[in-house]
């Protein structure tokens, strides 16, 4: 008879310890997560690293706007084949505004721009 009461004590704990586990997972993955929304602008294909460079000193220093680092390979001719990321969270609608608009006044050098991250 004990073991059966031991056994049904521990069947309760493990559920218990489960939910608990999926609680906090779910609180602190999606509930507590920061803003994970970042600007992604697509150069037009024969534009160079110094393209690149200009839109990312023009529109970085923005308020509430910083440059994703480029990761990867450093070799200029490999990384302008890559889009420039704008980190966003946190900015207004009025600063992420003000950021496109920097961004499409490189007009002939954008091909296109997205927000990632949006829930």
């Amino acid at each position: 008879m004990a073991t059966r009461r031991t056994q049904t004590v521990l069947i309760v704990c493990f559920g218990a310890l489960a939910l608990a586990s999926i609680l906090v997972t779910g609180v602190f993955n999606y509930l507590l997560a920061g803003d994970p929304r970042v600007l992604v602008v697509t150069m037009q294909q024969n534009v160079g690293e110094a393209a690149r460079q200009q839109l990312k000193d023009d529109c970085g220093s923005l308020p509430s706007v910083s440059v994703v680092a480029d990761r990867g390979n450093p070799s200029p001719h490999i990384q302008g084949r890559f889009p420039v990321r704008f980190k966003i969270a946190g900015a207004t609608p009025a600063q992420e505004a003000a950021l496109e608009a920097c961004v499409t006044g490189h007009g002939k050098n954008v091909r296109g721009f997205l927000i990632e991250g949006d829930r």
